[in-house]
């Protein structure tokens, strides 16, 4: 967990109220720790995740450059996808994520994300990691299970469906 600080206010979120969001994981501790543990054991799986990680985006680069160059084979992070408005500082992030070797971005999009997080921000950020030729999937919550009909899960269909032209599916 690199911070429990987020730019959501989902209904569904452990976290609830997000109280403790004033702090962050040090970026080189963090990276130590995977050095650390790699000694000791065959490590297949890096991943970074919140609160809404890419709001300390130097702390996910840092231990995604650790996992890099350890050559641990999927190197993932969870994101809303809303860490900045601001197409320059989405593009950037997207670029470095590429270059930290970041293999596997899960965008979570869904009907409770999506009550305060602006879609269109997650998908010009979507649209920078494809540039980057970053692997992102879709990561929905559902209500109840993914088959189940209700309002919630028609909104969620209806947010992957606009994915679609851009050859992002769901899990």
């Amino acid at each position: 967990v690199v911070t429990y600080a987020c730019t959501g206010k989902c209904k569904h979120c452990s976290e609830g109220e997000h109280a403790n969001c004033g702090e962050r994981i040090n970026p080189e501790i963090a990276a130590d720790a995977v050095r650390k543990i790699a000694t000791e054991y065959d490590i297949k799986t890096v991943m970074t995740f919140g609160g809404e990680p890419l709001l300390y985006a130097d702390a996910v680069y840092e231990i995604m450059n650790a996992a890099k160059e350890l050559s641990i084979p999927k190197r993932q992070v969870i994101t809303n996808g809303y860490f900045s408005k601001y197409a320059e500082k989405i593009s950037e992030v997207a670029e470095q994520l590429a270059v930290c070797g970041v293999n596997d971005l899960l965008l979570s999009v869904d009907a409770f994300h999506q009550e305060t997080i602006p879609l269109d921000v997650v998908k010009q950020f979507a649209t920078e990691a494809k540039k980057c030729d970053i692997p992102i999937r879709l990561q929905p919550a559902w209500l109840r299970s993914a088959t189940d009909d209700n309002p919630y899960n028609r909104k969620t269909r209806e947010i992957l469906n606009s994915f679609v032209d851009m050859d992002i599916t769901a899990n």
